[in-house]
């Protein structure tokens, strides 16, 4: 099975919301190995502000992935772009990739 060059940490944000009795459900910050790759990166001027878009690919082993809305990368706060995406080999699990998202202006 091929390896994964997992170089870089990131935060994965699981939890938060509400439950059945709408008391606040508190977030976990969980620290994991991965790899972000640059996808795009815009630059925009619209009204006299500067506003950028970044995407990455995210690619991690950890299947609590699937349960994260938000990843923090180098003190950035990022969106998750649709459902993480499991990849076989070899008819076995070997990891999840999705795409990140962050927009500022």
């Amino acid at each position: 099975m091929p390896r994964l060059l997992l170089r870089d940490s990131v935060t994965l944000k699981i939890g938060g919301g509400r439950d059945e009795n709408d008391d606040p459900i508190p977030t976990q910050n969980v620290p994991v190995r991965a790899a972000v790759i640059p996808i795009s990166g815009t630059e925009q001027a619209q009204r006299g502000r500067s506003t950028s878009l970044t995407t990455y690919r995210l690619v991690v082993a950890d299947a609590r992935i699937e349960q994260v809305t938000t990843v923090i990368w180098r003190t950035k706060t990022y969106t998750l772009e649709g459902l993480p995406m499991p990849y076989r080999v070899g008819g076995r699990h070997h990891h999840y990739e999705v795409l990140m998202s962050l927009g500022q202006g």
